[in-house]
């Protein structure tokens, strides 16, 4: 059975409250002292939109190449948020140490096949069939719980700070690919989760077979995902042979979200084109969500469908296709998700 506690949440139709979970998805990428750290306390006078002072943080993640991030800690210590790190790539900024594994990760999130766009690219699983629009399912759900993949690290990061913060109330945010592991990891634990501008998720939740509770209304999962229209990344439209993604080697091919889009429609309120540097966090957090006077609504994106092209059959092996040979000239079996 079921079971539905009332948690506490943040208001996101309060600005500064936004604005601030936005800061945190932003200095997730550096350390403290950092010249594009910000402070994440935002004036507000609304009294009801749970928004205080969480300038007390500590890094996780920042021994190794991996997953990083920052965790904030209310003043009356009974909020914890977890600010999880985007793709840090040439494609989107200078780059860094995990951008070979950021990369890895995004390609295995967010691609139809492993990556596998075309002959001319290098898969980042075995799970392809060698021919076309032909995967097998079952290997890529193997392949993104193992233990060295950004999923079950993010669990890993979340498992400690439950035990170190019992009671509290803990939230998970992140911009881009940190926001996608937000999402990823709200609907795997039932917490809140804020992201900005992230790729689609909801491919990346049914291939792991996370709980979308039946009759639950997506906007009661608790999961918001804010983002605009000038975002290639976030539109799920950055693909393509002469794209930004396909020429930086990333296959961003979803586009469907779970939980609510809240969308800002830069391009018809401000003539904006679809452009891979309106992705960056800094011009989402100065030029949208600053400038508009109340934060997007959120609404049910409806029916999305990622990949309707591919065919995610089980793999055979050798012995069972010469068997099947015999009585058939081909097997097909329905996809696990």
């Amino acid at each position: 059975d079921w079971e539905f506690p009332e948690i506490l949440v943040p208001d996101i139709r309060d600005k500064p409250t936004i604005l601030t979970l936005a800061t945190m998805s932003s200095n997730a990428y550096v350390l403290p002292g950092d010249i594009d750290w910000r402070n994440v306390t935002y004036g507000d006078n609304n009294p009801d939109s749970n928004n205080g002072d969480y300038n007390t943080s500590f890094g996780v993640g920042w021994e190794k190449p991996g997953v990083r991030g920052h965790v904030f800690l209310s003043d009356d210590n009974s909020t914890v948020i977890l600010a999880l790190k985007g793709t840090s790539a040439a494609v989107f900024d200078s780059g860094s140490e995990t951008t070979p594994l950021d990369k890895l990760n995004d390609n295995l999130l967010f691609s139809c096949c492993c990556g596998r766009v075309s002959y001319l690219w290098t898969p980042v699983c075995d799970c392809y069939q060698g021919s076309a629009y032909r995967c097998d399912g079952e290997c890529i759900e193997r392949e993104l719980i193992r233990n060295d993949r950004y999923y079950k690290a993010t669990l890993n990061i979340y498992r400690d700070l439950a035990r170190i913060y019992p009671h509290q109330n803990i939230w998970v945010t992140g911009h881009s690919l940190g926001g996608a592991l937000a999402a990823l990891l709200a609907r795997t634990y039932a917490i809140p989760a804020v992201s900005f501008e992230a790729p689609g998720d909801l491919l990346a939740a049914k291939r792991l077979h996370l709980p979308f509770p039946p009759g639950i209304a997506p906007g009661e999962e608790y999961i918001w995902q804010f983002g605009h229209t000038a975002d290639p990344i976030f539109m799920g439209v950055c693909n393509g042979v002469g794209s930004s993604c396909s020429l930086g080697g990333y296959a961003m091919e979803t586009a469907c979200h779970s939980g609510l889009n809240c969308v800002y429609d830069v391009v018809s309120d401000k003539g904006w084109h679809v452009n891979m540097l309106n992705h960056r966090i800094h011009t989402v957090i100065d030029e949208v969500l600053m400038d508009y006077d109340q934060p997007a609504s959120c609404v049910n994106p409806g029916p999305c469908v990622d990949c309707f092209n591919w065919r995610f059959d089980k793999k055979e092996s050798k012995e069972s296709s010469k068997a099947s040979s015999k009585t058939s000239s081909t097997v097909s079996l329905e996809s696990p998700t």
